[in-house]
């Protein structure tokens, strides 16, 4: 879809297109719409209709319940066309983790708690009915999959070995976890808008799904929010004056190793894994590499 098409779906004739760079931002095509009265929106456009899908029923869903963007219009993908969401500019900015404080990190586990306090009827696609499943293993084993096949003549057969092994050997964790509850699946600072110190919104709900709270923990302990033993204990505060924090950490291995698979696979598919997403290809790997190797040294 080129901007011509969206200017006259949307009326918005002489706006600015600027595109929103993010390495982090490997499907959707996301811009920042300028127009000559002063009026600012964003424009996400999604190449998979499923995106589109899932990032307008969450949007709608927590529309009175968490700060999320507004929706102001939409445009359904159909032959040739992706699907589009115009929404609402949030003010404020993405989330640095030089910018995160004790305060700041207690709201934002409240809010997570707040999205696990949404049970979901089951696990998968929410938009999906027809392939929900009340197992927990269900749709994490296809995820897997899809991710695994997409690696299987890419990585060195051995590392995808220990992989396989590693899975069959850990699946079974799943079947205690929390849930099924909503899940946002790519919770981490680049998808928090901040201004001075507040949470002003959760952004990109297009990988959200029914699952297991587990999964939201998984940038936690990466160190995506922050190294400081303070503040995640703030985190989990904030967490915990809403719900109970889950038991993550049994089931933290196999969720990073599923998480990194996915993300290798994808950028193998895509063709990406050496040009714009090298960075995000490197790191996933090299996390596979290192945990492999001491765990089955």
């Amino acid at each position: 879809m080129n901007n011509l098409i969206t200017q006259q779906r949307f009326n918005l004739k002489n706006a600015k297109f600027t595109r929103i760079e993010h390495e982090e931002a490997i499907v959707a095509t996301v811009y920042k719409i300028s127009q000559s009265n002063g009026r600012e929106y964003i424009l996400k456009i999604c190449t998979r209709s499923s995106d589109y899908l899932c990032e307008i029923y969450f949007l709608k869903y927590f529309s009175d319940k968490l700060p999320v963007p507004r929706i102001i219009d939409t445009i359904e993908p159909e032959s040739g066309v992706y699907g589009a969401i115009l929404m609402e500019c949030l003010q404020g900015n993405l989330l640095k983790i030089t910018d995160f404080t004790d305060s700041l990190a207690y709201e934002i586990g409240l809010l997570l708690a707040k999205i696990h306090a949404s049970k979901a009827a089951s696990y998968g696609d929410l938009t999906q009915p027809q392939q929900l499943s009340f197992d927990p293993t269900s749709y994490f084993t296809f995820k897997f999959e899809e991710g695994f096949a997409e690696c299987s003549h890419h990585l060195p057969k051995q590392l995808l070995d220990q992989c396989r092994h590693f899975y069959n050997s850990n699946i079974q964790l799943l079947i205690s976890t929390d849930g099924p509850c909503i899940t946002h699946r790519d919770f981490r600072p680049g998808n928090v808008i901040v201004k001075e110190g507040r949470v002003q919104g959760i952004i990109d709900w297009s990988s959200a799904r029914g699952s297991f709270a587990e999964e939201d923990f998984c940038s936690l302990e990466l160190g995506d929010w922050s190294n400081n033993a303070a503040r995640k204990q703030s985190f989990l505060e904030g967490y915990a004056s809403i719900r109970t924090v889950p038991n993550y950490l049994n089931v933290m291995p196999l969720l990073l190793l599923s998480k990194a698979i996915a993300t290798i696979g994808f950028t193998v598919k895509t063709g990406t894994w050496e040009t714009k997403n090298a960075n995000l290809y490197q790191r996933n790997r090299r996390f596979l590499e290192r945990f492999l190797g001491s765990y089955y040294s």
